[in-house]
């Protein structure tokens, strides 16, 4: 008698689930039904506030100068009046050879060293293309001591003064575009690392290809610290602006144009503004949209021809 009755309450179990499943799927639905329309009728709403906008990069680059190697003018014992790279005036003595002077023929930085790149690295074989840069170590210096051969290179002389220039790659930006657009005196600001302040770099020549740029610079110091490598490490600032920033939900594109719901009253107002994305989730607005405007978040699911509430 029991073996029978659980027979039976088995199928009365699977219904009972199946319809309380079926309860609970149908409510959820409801829910959302009811839940989208209440988002629809009552969007969240921001506040436009003006705040200031600036974008840093880092830039990785080589440094060009011109260099002219300085040979031992005999064989004999190499010894520097300093083994560290200095200015040097015309006719400072820059090493001597078994106590033979050899002197400078013109004011140059001497760096009494060698990196093997001295008369290969040159603009003509670095700017063309968009590959990678070629390899290359950080300059050894020669010591005092060592037995040198006539004829072999001793150092290099950088004259000076010259300007020491790089090449390097950047990420293409809004920002970036806009400081390069200048095509009478086109500058980026650049802040490196041990000076840690912001100084303007003159653009010489730039190209791009897809959202890379190739930019040859001219920089505006030229320590003789900087010849032991021919890397150059910095950050690119751009400038300052003032605008809105906002999440991207509140923009949409239609036509071609950026485009965001100004709320005005209880009716949404379609207003076309100019601007860019700032990051993944939001977007500096320039113009279209005022301090203490009221924008709707998420304006996808707007219809301007209905009113709010």
């Amino acid at each position: 008698m029991s073996r029978r009755r659980k027979r039976r309450g088995l199928p009365q179990r699977l219904l009972y689930y199946t319809l309380l499943l079926f309860i609970l799927v149908m409510a959820y639905r409801v829910y959302r039904t009811w839940y989208n329309d209440y988002k629809y009728s009552h969007p969240q709403i921001i506040e436009a506030v003006t705040t200031n906008y600036s974008e840093e990069q880092p830039l990785e680059g080589i440094l060009l100068w011109d260099e002219h190697l300085i040979y031992a003018t005999q064989s004999g014992i190499l010894t520097y009046p300093s083994p560290r790279p200095r200015m040097v005036a015309k006719g400072e003595m820059l090493a001597a050879l078994d106590g033979s002077p050899v002197k400078a023929s013109y004011p140059a930085y001497f760096y009494p060293g060698l990196d093997g790149q001295e008369g290969n690295w040159v603009y003509s074989k670095l700017w063309p293309d968009f590959a990678p840069f070629p390899e290359f170590q950080d300059a050894s210096l020669i010591e005092n001591g060592t037995a040198m051969s006539r004829g072999e290179p001793i150092g290099k002389l950088v004259p000076q003064p010259q300007v020491l220039r790089c090449i390097a790659y950047l990420d293409t930006s809004p920002s970036l575009e806009r400081a390069l657009r200048n095509k009478e005196n086109p500058t980026i600001r650049i802040r490196t690392e041990y000076e840690g302040k912001e100084r303007k770099a003159e653009v010489v020549a730039v190209k791009s290809s897809g959202q890379k740029l190739k930019v040859y610079l001219r920089l505006p110091f030229f320590p003789p610290a900087v010849l032991r490598s021919r890397s150059f490490k910095a950050n690119v600032v751009t400038d300052v602006q003032k605008g809105i920033m906002v999440p991207d939900t509140a923009v949409i594109t239609r036509e071609g144009k950026n485009k965001v719901f100004i709320l005005q009253g209880n009716s949404p107002v379609l207003q076309d503004v100019e601007g860019f994305p700032a990051d993944e989730k939001n977007f500096f607005i320039e113009k279209g949209v005022r301090h203490g405007d009221k924008l709707i978040l998420d304006a996808n699911r707007i219809n301007e021809k209905e009113r709010i509430w």
